[in-house]
């Protein structure tokens, strides 16, 4: 069976081009021409060139295809571009949508996220797939893209294309980890913002992609989410499988909102992506949880806690290293 992979040097992209050539899959990825391509150096992947805004080359990676998982996407999350996330997220979703209805495919998985669905307003009641999006004038350009994508697919459904949406949460991988944990590890006091985030680990993600594309219902969305914790119990946690004693400090959101503030429109001067953005401040002040009920029951998905996500980064670092 032959799949593309749109976004596929990217990090979620990446582990799951590992995964489908596990499964068997004859994998093709569209890539830009400036794309790395050191982390699928060993996989013997068909290339295409491309760009998903440009419609030719989406037809052109697309024919052939048995199935299509679209996980390409602009994640600037500070403001500066907003045309080309819009561009990149919406009309590139759309145009991997109408190709992929026009080329018969079987299935196509559309890789969305938790920020298409929306934040909830009460930490004990996190946020379904059928949630009512409330962001469309918070000014976050990423969360209301990625919800206009979902539109486009979902229209393409109704003229027929068999389609599936995953809406994955807070991904954590190697390297994500290593720097929670160092992070945690180097600062006697550690400083946590005042709100809450949806943690999975990249591995878990991969499983539930795969199994909405074997499973999935047409037409369906599936939060892939794991264990919401304040980012205050994420660096006890940290510390607590590090076996190390420290002092967390809430920053209040009025300081994220001045760094904000202030390092945005520095970082546009300089063209660099500053440590704090408008986006950051907005959501890292507020409980994105989600509830991945839907997934547990209709895909098998079963994602690990952050508890097992962390002694495993550990564990593994003995391993590579030959750490006593």
């Amino acid at each position: 069976m032959r799949v593309l992979i749109t976004g596929a040097t990217g990090f979620l992209g990446s582990h799951l081009c590992q995964r489908m050539v596990e499964e068997g899959y004859q994998v093709r990825i569209l890539r830009r021409p400036t794309s790395s391509l050191s982390c699928l150096a060993k996989l013997g992947l068909e290339k295409c060139i491309g760009d998903v805004t440009d419609m030719r080359t989406v037809e052109d990676a697309v024919r052939g295809s048995d199935f299509v998982i679209h996980a390409a996407a602009n994640m600037n999350y500070w403001r500066g571009d907003e045309d080309r996330q819009m561009k990149v997220n919406v009309e590139g979703s759309r145009n991997v949508a109408v190709a992929a209805r026009a080329a018969g495919v079987t299935r196509l998985l559309h890789v969305s996220s938790v920020a298409a669905v929306g934040l909830p307003v009460d930490p004990e009641r996190p946020a379904d797939e059928d949630f009512h999006f409330n962001l469309e004038n918070s000014g976050l350009t990423y969360h209301i893209s990625k919800r206009r994508a979902e539109d486009n697919v979902l229209a393409e459904v109704t003229r027929g294309l068999d389609a599936v949406i995953v809406n994955p949460a807070s991904i954590q991988g190697r390297k994500r980890t290593a720097g929670l944990l160092q992070s945690v590890r180097s600062r006697p006091v550690v400083p946590c913002f005042s709100g809450g985030n949806c943690i999975v680990d990249v591995k878990d993600v991969v499983e539930g992609i795969v199994a909405a594309l074997q499973r999935g219902e047409k037409g369906q969305r599936y939060i892939l989410g794991g264990e919401n914790l304040t980012f205050r119990m994420l660096s006890e946690k940290a510390a607590g499988v590090m076996k190390l004693k420290r002092r967390f400090v809430t920053i209040p959101p009025v300081v994220t909102g001045l760094c904000a503030a202030i390092l945005e429109p520095w970082a546009r001067m300089r063209n660099r992506p500053p440590k704090m953005t408008y986006m950051i401040h907005y959501c890292a002040n507020r409980y994105q949880y989600f509830d991945s009920g839907k997934a547990r029951r209709n895909l098998g998905y079963v994602p690990r806690d952050v508890d097992t996500i962390l002694a495993e980064y550990l564990q593994d670092k003995v391993v590579r290293t030959g750490a006593a």
